[in-house]
């Protein structure tokens, strides 16, 4: 998949699951969880292909951002 693919795929069926969760467990609007996410250390993770952080669900990734944005550390799940 080239960059531009990755980050379509992103746009259209990752990060709107993930901005509504962030903003159902913030209570924040959609332009402010958006905004928050996209300045987050866990958007700049999951930007990186190779990190395959992708395939978590956005219930996940909403944990993983809001533990990152309360600690600073982005805690990566283990694997089963």
């Amino acid at each position: 998949m080239t960059e531009n693919q990755y980050i379509a795929f992103l746009s259209i069926l990752i990060l709107p699951p993930l901005v509504a969760e962030i903003g159902k467990r913030l209570n924040i609007s959609e332009e402010e969880a958006t905004d928050r996410l996209y300045h987050s250390e866990l958007y700049e993770k999951l930007s990186d292909e190779k990190l395959k952080l992708w395939h978590y669900s956005p219930v996940m990734l909403g944990e993983m951002f809001l533990e990152s944005e309360r600690t600073g550390v982005i805690p990566y799940p283990e694997e089963a």
